[in-house]
This record gives structure tokens, sequence and C-alpha cells, in this order.
């Protein structure tokens, strides 16, 4: 399956290889398609059974394309091309900020941001109801005000604990006004990230293993340690760094498209067999849309990270959706 610069390979016997330096993808049932490297940026293998040739990983180097492995919907390894690495100022002033004030100001810059644009996710749907005389309307700006009273609350924050308390109540204010917002048939009883029994929070699940991917690209590329992380508490092999970047995108890069998918049409949620397909295809589609607007946001916040932990820059700020 292809979409603007991503291919998805989740068809078990599928093979990738190479053929006058274009990838050529070979189905199971004698399926043939071929894709130019020159318009990939990312070939995601979401099944089992999938082979690939030398030549095919040597064509993803030499054109910087990222390979990623799922499994279960979430990204289980990466191709990691010889360009990349090395950092060490960059790792060593990470490590240091996790002990000083300055890992608290990044802690409280990405939840700031994940609340500003939960908020417009509100502020947006709340917006086009009122145009239909909705009353559902008022009661998605009372919680979108309970955001911003958050958002008011959480510069005053002086301690991790504050900061990820503040995330807390907006979180909740936050899925309380999308359960209002999506369908009764999809049955959402607010956010279940652990084995979600309901369709639409399996959607999302998906949709965050998709962002997760990218902005674990975007860590490396900045030559950060994914695993040194600001805001969430490391334990085994969880990485930290990615979870935390990825709080600011997840309400405009998953949330939003989804939950306009699940009003538009609440039934494709419903279709067990496609809903990997289905979720896949919206989120990257958002990612690349208006010239890769979000897909290039993830990595210029990777940037601004570590450009600010080298002291290269006086404040990080985390991306805000504009609304």
């Amino acid at each position: 399956m292809g979409t603007a610069r991503e291919l998805v390979i989740d068809k078990p016997g599928t093979y990738l290889g190479v053929r006058r330096g274009l990838f050529v993808v070979r189905g199971s049932d004698g399926s043939r398609a071929e894709f130019s490297p020159a318009e990939l940026f990312h070939i995601s293998i979401r099944s089992r059974g999938v082979g690939i040739s030398v030549d095919a990983l040597k064509l993803a180097c030499r054109f910087g394309i990222e390979i990623t492995v799922y499994e279960k919907g979430r990204p289980l390894t990466k191709v990691v091309h010889a360009v990349k690495g090395g950092g060490v100022v960059t790792r060593q002033a990470q490590i240091e900020a996790t002990r000083n004030e300055k890992g608290l100001s990044i802690a409280r810059a990405i939840v700031a941001a994940k609340l500003h644009n939960q908020r417009a996710v509100l502020l947006q749907r709340a917006k086009l109801l009122r145009a239909k005389a909705s009353k559902l309307s008022d009661e998605l700006l009372v919680f979108a005000d309970n955001l911003a009273k958050a958002m008011d609350s959480l510069r005053q924050a002086d301690n991790l604990d504050s900061v990820r308390a503040y995330e807390a109540i907006g979180a909740n204010n936050y899925w309380k006004g999308v359960a209002l917002m999506l369908p009764s048939e999809l049955s959402f009883p607010g956010r279940r990230a652990w084995s979600p029994q309901d369709p639409f929070n399996k959607a999302l699940n998906l949709g965050y293993g998709v962002l997760r991917s990218r902005v674990w690209s975007a860590v490396m590329t900045a030559n950060l340690d994914p695993y040194v992380g600001f805001l969430h508490l490391p334990r085994g092999r969880h990485m930290c760094l990615v979870s935390d970047l990825m709080e600011e995108f997840r309400p405009c890069v998953v949330d939003k498209p989804l939950i306009a998918l699940g009003l538009e049409d609440p039934k494709v949620f419903l279709e067990d067999a496609k809903l990997e397909r289905t979720v896949v295809t919206t989120v990257t589609q958002t990612l690349v849309r208006d010239g890769c607007l979000l897909e290039r946001a993830i990595l210029n916040q990777a940037r601004k990270l570590a450009s600010f932990l080298r002291g290269e820059i006086d404040v990080y700020e985390g991306f805000k959706m504009r609304w």
C-alpha cells in the first residue's frame, strides 16, 4: 500500500526488492508495484513474513529513507543508517539537563504545547457546532476553558509533579470533550491506552504508533538520546524522550484527523480487518499535508530541543497548532 511519501507493506508473503533503481514490491498473489526512491520518505513493514533484499536496504540508505518494523501497531525496530549517530556534546547536555531547571523548563514547554493543542481541537469543533446551533458547543467550551485554566496554572509549576498534575487535569477535560463529540456507536469511554476494547481507542493506539516512529526518527537525526527524557519517568527500555516529544503532536497529528473521520464515517472504525490500514493512511496523509508541514515540524522540534540543550538558543518552545 502506498501513500504520499510512505510505502506500507502489510501483507504476509510480500517481498521488497530493487529493479533498475526502483523499489519493487511483489505480493504472494503475483501482484507487482514499483516505487521511485526519490518520492519516498518512509517504509513501514507491518506484517510478519515479509522479505527484503540487501539491495533494497542499500537503496533506502542512499536516499535516506527510514525503514520501520511494527508489531501490533507499535514500532518495534528501525534500520538505522550509518550516517546517523554521534552528537556526544548534545547527549551530555541532555543528561545534565535532567538534573537542573533546564529539564523542568522543557517539561513545562511540552505540556504547555500539548494543552494548547488539545484546547485547539475542542475549540475548532465547538466553532463548527455553534454554526449548526448545537448545544454541544457550549459544553465543549466549558472543557476548553478548563484547559485554559490549567495552562495558566502550569506557568507557575516549580516541580515535575506539578507539571504532570496539570497535564492530567488537561487530559481529563480533553477526553471528556472528545467523548461528547464522537458518535454513540463508537462507544468511546474516554482514553484507555492499555488493552482497549472500543474501536476508537484502538485507532488512537495505532495512530500514536505511526507518530512514535516519526518522533523516534527525528530524535535520532538530532543526535538526542531517545531514552533520556524530561517529562516521562525512565523505566526499562522506555524511550522517554520520544514519548515526551510525542505529547506536542498527539492532538494535531492523530486525534484531530481521527475525530474528523469518526464523525464523517464511524463505520470505518468498526471494520477490524481494515482498521489498521485506515488509521495508517489517515495519519500519514495528515503528516504530508501542506507540503509536509507536520512531518517537518516534528524534525524541527527535535532540532530546537538539541539547540536549547547545547545553549544555542535561550528558550525551548513546544509546537502549537493554529485554530
